[in-house]
């Protein structure tokens, strides 16, 4: 499958992670300028998730002007998370667990990346119900993770969250003649991660 067949537009909520260890975006930057950064992060990472064949990675290519169709969610009076990171080891166990825990999964078999450390991908193919969906959303809301924005469409719902400096959207499509296909695809923006995908975008663009 190419990972550009699917056609959900990028979110445009501006960010709420930490852009250095300690710095919250939101505030010191710009509403434009976060959701321009935020584009050309999930663009990078699209880059690399399309050339595997990762079917989010078309969701991510969405050129502007900005989408619609995104919908804000209500403000939460949990605590943000406030610790270090978290690693990517910790955000998959994160995923392991709200999956598992929803009856979802196991995933597919993981792939190999050009940016380790700063992408996390799970993925499988099953049936997904609402419920398993609503409960899914529920068990990565306890464990810290952020809702900012959702999406629904004829054949498609989708769901955005952050946690520390990790952006999360997670993807659920059911359409015609095709498997059902959950993905949950998280990006890291430390300044670090935002070079390695500036680099895995440039060697995916000359490999194409």
């Amino acid at each position: 499958m190419s990972g550009t067949e699917n056609t959900i537009e990028t979110e445009t909520e501006t960010e709420t992670g930490d852009d250095d260890g300690g710095r919250a975006e939101t505030g010191a930057l710009s509403g434009a300028e976060s959701r321009t950064r935020n584009r050309k992060r999930l663009k990078a990472a699209a880059f690399v998730l399309a050339g595997l064949g990762f079917i989010v990675g078309g969701s991510l290519l969405a050129p502007d002007p900005e989408p619609s169709g995104w919908v804000a969610e209500p403000a939460s009076s949990d605590p943000l998370y406030s610790g270090p990171g978290p690693t990517i080891e910790q955000v998959m166990a994160d995923f392991e667990a709200a999956t598992a825990t929803a009856g979802l999964g196991p995933a597919a078999a993981p792939r190999s990346f050009m940016v380790p450390g700063c992408l996390a991908p799970w993925e499988s193919y099953e049936h997904v119900s609402d419920a398993r969906w609503a409960a899914l959303l529920d068990n990565l809301t306890g464990r810290q993770w952020r809702p900012t924005q959702r999406l629904k469409r004829t054949h498609t719902v989708a769901s955005s969250l952050t946690k520390g400096t990790w952006h999360l959207l997670v993807v659920h499509a059911k359409r015609p003649g095709t498997r059902e296909h959950l993905s949950l695809v998280a990006a890291n923006s430390t300044p670090a991660c935002e070079k390695t995908f500036e680099q895995a975008e440039a060697a995916a663009s000359q490999a194409v």
